[in-house]
């Protein structure tokens, strides 16, 4: 069990003593739970008996008995600080027994890597057989502790080997940390063959604790006035998205949705900053908009133009995309050239009146308690 005043628990003090976090009494049960997590991994490694060899003949059983420490999947509302408490635990672990080596990635990069390694077995012509045991054994190899952030399933090729990649990791004393906007229960909702990916959801509440960070906070975005939300000028569009990143740096990432990629160059962790053209005047849909979301926890929109009636295609995927981002409780900050009520006005038609709803939800996503 761990102490009360585990290291998770004093970092966390220190760091709100300094005035560089805000208190939060509902974080108290992830800090515990991950200090209860720090204690395992400080416990010496059991000797393993099996051949450093094996995996290069045959793939190790599935039932090997390595006591790795069941790792933690934390779960809530966006912006209530499970990726911080993530990472200051991360940062503690190193150099603990059983988190000698470490990764920390992104689901999505992670599941790209995981591809690119099955494909590279499979055009290998000396090599033969289910590549699945053998890439888990190369990154059981590279990393005893995985974490992943922003953990989501909306790729069906990802769906049908989570369960079989994960069982062999698992059996391979890997110790997993994941953060989520979803209980267990509801990843891959209403995925294509989900009967497939349902033994995966058992194995993460066998192999993980599974806590809920209910907390009435989005910390992410109190740090952003009301009136910065919704802006006409790029200068303060800008400004604040550099609030939001902080000391963090770009990048760009690809997310797949049913078979396709789509690509971001403006990214930093759950942070995405793309403009109405690139979400809105192609074909993409709600799928799309759903995978968006799933992904990054603040959407920053840019360019939002005055839509006239032959902008009407991409007005409606303009509904589509609020939709999506009110259903889900997605963080949003917007650069548009009018107030939401001037930026659709059909006279006629279902976008007349779905319209008037998008204009009552930009308003009602640039409160400072939106979300909560």
């Amino acid at each position: 069990m761990a102490s009360a005043n585990g290291p998770l628990r004093k970092r966390i003090d220190a760091l709100v003593a300094s005035d560089r976090l805000t208190p939060d009494a509902a974080q108290d049960p992830a800090i515990a739970a991950l200090d209860a997590l720090l204690a395992e991994l400080a416990k010496p490694r059991a000797a393993n008996k099996a051949s450093a060899l094996g995996w290069l003949f045959a793939a190790k059983p599935k039932t090997q008995n390595i006591d790795a420490p069941r790792g933690l999947y934390l779960y809530g509302g966006v912006g209530r600080g499970k990726t911080m408490l993530m990472d200051e635990a991360f940062a503690l672990a190193a150099g603990l027994p059983r988190a000698q080596t470490r990764r920390r990635a992104h689901f999505h990069a992670f599941m790209a890597d995981i591809h690119n390694r099955i494909h590279a077995w499979r055009q290998d012509e000396t090599k033969s057989g289910d590549p699945i045991p053998h890439v888990a054994e190369s990154v059981a190899q590279e990393a005893q502790l995985l974490a992943f952030d922003e953990f989501a399933v909306t790729d069906a090729a990802d769906a049908m080997i989570l369960a079989r990649l994960f069982t062999e990791l698992f059996a391979r004393g890997v110790t997993v940390i994941a953060t989520s906007n979803v209980a267990p229960d509801n990843l891959y909702a209403n995925g294509l063959n989900r009967s497939f990916f349902v033994p995966f959801i058992a194995l993460i509440k066998e192999r993980m604790v599974v806590l809920e960070l209910a907390s009435p906070t989005d910390h992410r975005m109190a740090k952003v006035p009301d009136g910065d939300r919704y802006v006409s000028g790029s200068a303060r569009f800008d400004a604040v998205w550099q609030m939001l990143l902080g000391t963090d740096e770009e990048s760009g990432i690809e997310i797949r949705v049913k078979g396709r990629n789509i690509t971001f160059p403006r990214t930093a962790g759950g942070l995405l900053r793309t403009d109405f053209d690139t979400l809105c005047r192609k074909p993409l849909g709600a799928s799309d908009y759903l995978a968006i979301c799933e992904r990054f926890h603040t959407l920053c929109l840019e360019g939002v133009p005055v839509m006239e009636e032959a902008d009407r295609n991409a007005a409606k995927r303009f509904i589509a995309l609020i939709d999506t981002l009110y259903d889900t409780g997605i963080g949003l900050i917007v650069q548009a050239e009018a107030r939401p009520a001037a930026l659709y006005m059909p006279t006629h038609g279902t976008e007349a009146f779905e319209f008037k709803r998008i204009i009552s939800r930009l308003q009602e996503m640039q409160a400072s308690d939106w979300g909560g």
